[in-house]
């Protein structure tokens, strides 16, 4: 026997004159029926309310018509896509989503609860995207950070005083516990991650990203820096430019800039403007949930830095540099290599030199 069918939750039916109904309101997953006769439009305008097929049909029996306008206004919208086989199980803001994304043609990804993701810095910035990730639905979450919770750390829903100078991660792990319950927050050892995001301040600490491209572990660098978070370019190892092909772009614009990022990736690091903080962890999970969906991403060979100046990401791709060898064995065609697209200089440009108009005193 076959299933009920049930409509998708979030599906809403809306009246718009006699014999013409509209589900949904995007256009995307909307559509208007015209010609509906009054028992088929009474029919449809309950359908929200009852669910499902057994519940029109008393429905139907009630008004006594029977169940063939039933099944003849469910094959209609079963072809429309609005019908799902048997009872969906849960009714939440996620799962309304994409139930009707399925209309338009974006199916939810099994994938994403099979996923394990690793974060590496989980200050404020760092715990929002965890947060992210475990309420989205993401199977496993690896939280390292064995820094202690600073002031700049402080927020809503993220570390509260009492947790000042206590390990960041065991920290993160009791909040991600009790308000994600479903998510794996442990692994066997040796559980090689899907993804590792890669959350520094100022520039990334190649020490932390070597081992990673020599176990061929993708990575996602979340870079903060003064006026701008850097979200990418997302590291596929063999398939495009690493961190070190960054490097060595920067190094050509700057050849001091070694000597800079030493100096930067040993500080402590410091907060992140409010808004700033929201809008890039919400753009590095939505990347992250991307990669775990099996989906394409915006920051495969490109990087998104976003400010708190301007409401759009602005868009910088990067190419393998030739001088780099994380493509290729010794030999390659440099024929093959990138070019360097839109890049135009270090993720924000060299900075200005300022030389000094005093004239030395008499």
């Amino acid at each position: 026997m076959a299933a009920a069918r049930y409509l998708r939750p979030g599906v809403r039916v809306l009246w718009r004159a006699p014999g013409s109904s509209q589900i949904g309101i995007d256009p995307r997953c909307a559509v208007v029926l015209d010609d509906l006769d009054p028992v088929d439009q009474s029919l449809l305008e309950q359908l929200p309310r009852l669910r499902g097929e057994p519940e029109l049909n008393s429905y139907a029996r009630d008004l006594g018509v029977g169940r063939a306008p039933v099944r003849a206004l469910l094959d209609r919208l079963d072809d429309l896509g609005y019908l799902v086989r048997g009872a969906p199980l849960s009714d939440a803001a996620d799962d309304r989503y994409w139930h009707l994304a399925a209309v338009a043609g974006h199916d939810r990804s099994a994938q994403r609860s099979a996923a394990t993701v690793e974060i590496r810095g989980l200050d404020q910035l760092g715990l929002r995207i965890a947060q992210i990730l475990a309420q989205a639905g993401t199977g496993r979450l690896l939280l390292e950070d064995s820094r202690a919770v600073t002031i700049d750390d402080l927020g809503v829903g993220a570390y509260r005083a009492q947790d000042l100078s206590r390990r960041r991660e065991d920290v993160a792990f009791a909040l991600l516990r009790s308000a994600s319950p479903m998510t794996a927050l442990t692994a066997p050892p040796g559980t090689r991650p899907d993804l590792v995001v890669l959350v520094e301040h100022g520039a990334v600490d190649a020490v932390r990203v070597r081992p990673l491209m020599r176990e061929d572990v993708p990575h996602l660098p979340v870079l903060v820096r003064e006026l701008d978070v850097v979200v990418g370019p997302l590291v596929r190892p063999g398939e495009g430019p690493c961190l070190r092909c960054l490097d060595l772009h920067h190094c050509d614009d700057d050849p001091r800039w070694p000597a800079v990022a030493t100096q930067v990736t040993t500080r402590p690091p410091e907060g992140v403007e409010t808004a700033l903080g929201w809008f890039a962890a919400s753009l590095a999970a939505h990347q992250v949930l991307a990669v775990a969906d099996g989906r394409g991403v915006l920051v495969a060979g490109t990087s998104l830095e976003v400010s708190a100046t301007y409401p759009l990401p602005r868009y910088r791709e990067w190419a393998v540099h030739p001088d780099c060898g994380c493509q290729a064995p010794a030999g390659h065609d440099d024929a093959a290599v990138v070019a360097r697209g839109h890049h135009d200089g270090p993720p924000g440009g060299v900075p200005r030199t300022l030389r000094s108009t005093a004239r030395p005193r008499p």
